[in-house]
């Protein structure tokens, strides 16, 4: 048996039997079933009471579910899925996250499709034992994304699996075809997975998180290509902390900010549309996240008047993007579970909807 299964399981059989004292079946009997359970079962991320629950490495929810179970995985499937609360049984709805086809297969992701290449394949190997080959997994780019790519140090281009069916083929560079061990790959990857899991709110300070996951980005930017997921993660979770934290409120943000806050949705949503198309939530807040910049910068242009040199269309370009993005933002999030954050942004959000839209047709009839 390999390490992980054992490390995994011997400790759950050790408290079945003697901390719960069942003694009618036998080890390799209580290793089946969880062996059916590790194949099967699914994260449950929820709202528990008043707050909001996200399994992780040591604190996790696991549930099985018999429908649910049998669609086959890709790492850009066709469906997302949510739970309810504790109150209502965790129960699990899955929706289309885009059009299907008739007769196409309906899928959806055992993995995080945040993960990079390396570290999917190595946890369905390890937790469902299968390799993927589904369309990200089988393009070197992952589909024209480099989401998993590292930055080459000699030419600063993208750094990419020679053969995505063997995790152990090396890495080389698109340009100046610069090989790299893949354990390298491997290595350098995990240590920074590592670095930005320590990259949490901190209650006692929190003017400090923006610092924190700026300082991330510059750390590892000469390392992994712009567009790696990991770089990816940290961009999506510091562009809804501007406009939010504090020292770096909505009104407070200079226009530098409100730039920096724009380029951030734009390189995360560059990639989630690809590997996360459709209604995916995080989709849904990159949207609603870009509206905030499009708007507050071209009201703040309008504020300086006619002798300010900006530019009408672009003001007007502007406004009209910040309100597509709001809808857009908010058609994806309406169907986010009753009671959840997304569920009470679009609530909150109805009234500005309304006012932006009002705003949007005086200016562009006014320019």
């Amino acid at each position: 048996k390999e390490e992980y299964w054992t490390s995994r399981h011997e400790p759950v059989v050790k408290y079945i039997t003697e901390t719960m004292g069942i003694k009618d079946y036998s080890d390799d009997e209580i290793d089946t079933v969880l062996g059916i359970f590790l194949v099967n079962d699914f994260e449950i991320n929820a709202k528990i009471g008043e707050e909001e629950w996200s399994s992780g490495d040591n604190d996790s929810i696991r549930g099985l579910y018999q429908i649910a179970s049998i669609p086959n995985h890709d790492c850009v499937a066709n469906t997302v899925h949510q739970f309810a609360s504790l109150e209502e049984g965790f129960r699990m709805c899955v929706k289309a996250s885009r059009d299907i086809k008739k007769g196409e297969e309906i899928t959806h992701s055992y993995v995080d499709a945040q993960e990079p290449l390396l570290i999917r394949q190595e946890l369905l190997n390890l937790g469902k034992f299968f390799h993927c080959l589904c369309e990200r997994c089988s393009d070197p780019t992952e589909l024209g994304t480099f989401c998993s790519a590292l930055k080459c140090p000699t030419c600063k281009e993208p750094v990419i699996t020679l053969n995505p069916k063997d995790l152990k083929a090396d890495w080389s560079c698109t340009k100046c075809k610069r090989v790299f061990p893949h354990l390298k790959v491997s290595n350098v990857t995990a240590a920074i997975k590592e670095e930005g899991e320590l990259l949490v709110h901190s209650k006692e300070n929190p003017e400090l998180d923006i610092p924190a996951h700026e300082a991330y980005l510059k750390k590892f930017s000469p390392i992994l290509y712009p567009t790696h997921v990991l770089l990816i993660k940290v961009k999506y979770t510091l562009s809804k902390m501007y406009g939010r934290m504090k020292g770096f409120e909505a009104d407070k943000l200079s226009n530098e900010q409100l730039l920096r806050k724009q380029v951030l949705c734009e390189e995360v949503l560059s990639v989630l549309d690809k590997i996360m198309p459709g209604q995916s939530r995080m989709r849904g807040v990159m949207l609603y996240e870009m509206h905030l910049p499009c708007v507050m910068i071209a009201n703040r242009q309008l504020q300086l008047g006619p002798g300010s040199g900006a530019d009408p269309k672009k003001i007007k370009a502007s406004l009209k993007r910040g309100l597509q993005c709001l809808k857009q933002g908010l058609n994806i999030l309406k169907l986010q579970p009753a009671g959840s954050f997304e569920s009470k942004i679009v609530e909150g959000s109805q009234k500005s909807l309304v006012e932006l839209e009002n705003w949007v047709k005086t200016i562009s009839e006014a320019l």
